[in-house]
């Protein structure tokens, strides 16, 4: 028999005993764009159509060595797995978003 707690695992993520997710959960979305800042923007107003309050205090935007590129990551408080899904599958249509992690 496993045990159902959850604990937070060594990326700060809940997980359950079994090392998948627990759910709801903050979680880090990240977002490789182009270095412009409508990037920012669409993906902001991407995370937020689906339904999850971004928070500036939980944005951070980093650019590349040579600053033609830039990470976006913003921890989102997640109900399940496929709001989750849904919003990886909502960055990934934009034209500005070159790669998810």
């Amino acid at each position: 028999m496993t045990d159902s707690t959850t604990e937070p695992d060594s990326a700060g993520l809940t997980t359950d005993a079994d090392g998948k997710l627990a759910f709801p959960c903050r979680y880090p979305v990240k977002a490789m764009t182009q270095a412009e800042e409508q990037s920012v923007q669409q993906v902001l107003e991407t995370i937020t159509s689906i339904g999850l309050p971004v928070e500036s205090d939980r944005v951070r935007v980093r650019p590349s060595r040579n600053g033609r590129f830039q990470s976006i990551t913003v921890e989102v408080d997640v109900s399940s797995r496929e709001q989750l899904e849904q919003t990886y599958a909502a960055l990934r249509a934009l034209d500005c978003v070159l790669m998810t992690l």
